[in-house]
Parts: structure tokens; sequence; C-alpha cells
């Protein structure tokens, strides 16, 4: 179906947030990314699912400083 709505790519999308984002001075990037923070903890309280979440987030964490230190293991001279 050939629609007269040319809708942005999404590469297209992300350059262009990518671009209103270096936009910003260093304080108003720490505030948007601060606020995505703060976006993303409310939907967790709020989801019915917030303890597999919590549990999710830990193990992740918890992923990713075992293979910091498994990389720094194996490349420490």
């Amino acid at each position: 179906m050939n629609l007269p709505i040319k809708f942005p790519s999404e590469a297209d999308v992300i350059r262009e947030e990518v671009a209103r984002f270096r936009a910003l001075s260093p304080l108003e990037r720490l505030a948007y990314i601060r606020g995505m923070i703060a976006a993303g903890a409310l939907m967790m309280r709020q989801s019915p699912k917030a303890d597999f979440l919590r549990r999710y987030t830990v193990e992740q964490e918890n992923l990713a400083q075992q293979a910091v230190k498994d990389f720094i293991s194996r490349h420490a001279g």
C-alpha cells in the first residue's frame, strides 16, 4: 500500500535524538539522564512484575561486574 504519509526511518529518528542530546549543556544532559532513570524506576515500581524486575536488574549488574573482573584478570599485566 502506498500511503501519502512518509515516516522517517528509525536511523533518522536516532540521529535526530542524538543531535538534540549533544546540543544540551553538560548540566542539561545530566538532568535528562536523571529524568530517564527516574521514569524507569517509577515504571519498575508500578509494574505488576516489580519483584522480577528488581531481581533481574541485580542479576544483570552482577553479571556486568563479573565480566569486568574476568576481563581484567585475563588482560592484567
